[in-house]
């Protein structure tokens, strides 16, 4: 009888545990339709988007790591850099585990990334923060290791809803960078700090 009650409260707290989790799906990322499937996917998109469409995502593509001579499947997120007058191109991929999309590869200094978190993906609950160290090889700086934490601000189940994360960048205890991203169905990212010219 015990045995029996130990395991009645293993599966109700283990219930309770996952019942607030909520999927977010590749898709919203891409700007593409939500297919409501809980499933990691990687669907072929060749999408503008942001103020002026200005930025880019195409793909995915099978791109080979030079660092670890693997073949990864990645998507090219791309735009023109005035700062820098050149068009900045970052590889991301599925990282850590399926709990984030990441860049594996910024042509900025022709960068390397492994464990790269910057979009949330999979079983989130609200208010959740999680943190994820990555390991940078960098041609100009060489190699790295930056700590990025994101924290759920608002995660719905309403498939309308939009998505909104602070990401933060930190480096040896200090915050380097640190934004909000709101990302919505269809339409991808639509606002940086609260502001929709990014």
């Amino acid at each position: 009888m015990n045995k029996i009650l130990v395991v009645l409260i293993f599966l109700l707290f283990s219930n309770i545990s996952f019942s607030d989790e909520i999927f977010i799906p590749v898709e919203l990322w891409l700007g593409e339709k939500i297919t409501g499937s809980e499933k990691i996917i990687f669907p072929e998109v060749n999408f503008k988007f942001g103020y002026k469409e200005r930025h880019k995502i195409k793909g995915p593509i099978t791109w080979e790591n030079s660092k670890t001579n693997e073949n990864v499947k990645v998507y090219v997120r791309s735009r023109y850099s005035k700062k820098e007058d050149k068009e900045i191109s970052q590889f991301w991929t599925v990282t850590n585990n399926n709990q984030c999309l990441g860049r594996v590869f910024d042509n900025r200094g022709n960068r390397s990334i492994k464990n790269g978190c910057k979009f949330p993906i999979g079983f989130w609950k609200q208010g959740e923060s999680r943190s994820f160290t990555s390991n940078y090889f960098d041609e100009k700086k060489g190699n790295y290791k930056r700590i990025k934490t994101i924290t759920i601000l608002n995660l719905e189940k309403d498939d309308k809803s939009c998505l909104k994360f602070s990401w933060k960048l930190s480096q040896k205890g200090n915050v380097i960078d640190e934004n909000i991203y709101e990302y919505c169905p269809r339409k991808g990212l639509v606002k940086v700090n609260g502001k929709e010219k990014f």
